[in-house]
């Protein structure tokens, strides 16, 4: 439950630009969400059980990098805190690169 609430503070701080967009992370996402959607497979999918085996692991791939992520968007909100207001779920961009050097 951890993970979904930071995922989405984590979205909410993108959104607001007050935390760097994981472009790795979301292009890796799309390419995966394409790769599954596509009747083209490394597997064709019309074996049993060995089929979806490929689709799976690459789903399982992108929600590895996608927790990974969110470790990072806690460990940056622990190390510099959050802002002394309702919203205290986020950083802001400006202090996050001005401590990153």
């Amino acid at each position: 439950m951890r993970d979904i609430k930071d995922f989405f503070a984590m979205v909410w701080a993108v959104l607001h630009r007050r935390y760097p967009f994981p472009w790795k992370t979301f292009i890796v996402a799309l390419l995966c969400a394409v790769y599954v959607i596509s009747p083209i497979d490394l597997l064709p999918d019309v074996l049993p059980l060995l089929g979806i085996t490929d689709d799976i692991t690459f789903l399982l791939l992108v929600l590895a990098m996608i927790r990974e992520e969110i470790a990072k968007f806690r460990t940056v909100r622990n190390t510099f805190g959050a802002p002394p207001s309702k919203d205290a779920d986020v950083i802001d961009v400006g202090d996050f690169k001005d401590h990153k050097k």
